[in-house]
């Protein structure tokens, strides 16, 4: 099984009373997007993390896209059906 790795931007900020909080600002494939982030300021920061390649597959999903997917295969079938 392969990784992704998954970058999630973070930003240092203060709360209410004064406490120095890290907030969640944004998520992204890209490396390069996650340095061009913390090289705008101390305060920015990242993680990593590797999730399966297969995560799509694994994520919650509404009823519309799980029945567009199922639609998608009934589709893609008929065209390799047609094309015999």
């Amino acid at each position: 099984m392969h990784y992704v790795s998954v970058y999630v931007l973070k930003l240092l900020s203060l709360n209410a009373e004064g406490n120095v909080i890290s907030r969640n600002v944004g998520v992204t494939f890209d490396v390069l997007e996650a340095e061009a982030h913390r090289g705008k300021g101390v305060e920015r920061e990242f993680e990593v993390f590797a999730v399966p390649g297969t995560w799509p597959e694994a994520a919650e999903q509404s009823k519309l896209i799980a029945s567009m997917r199922d639609f998608r295969e009934m589709v893609k079938a008929m065209q390799d059906e047609a094309l015999r």
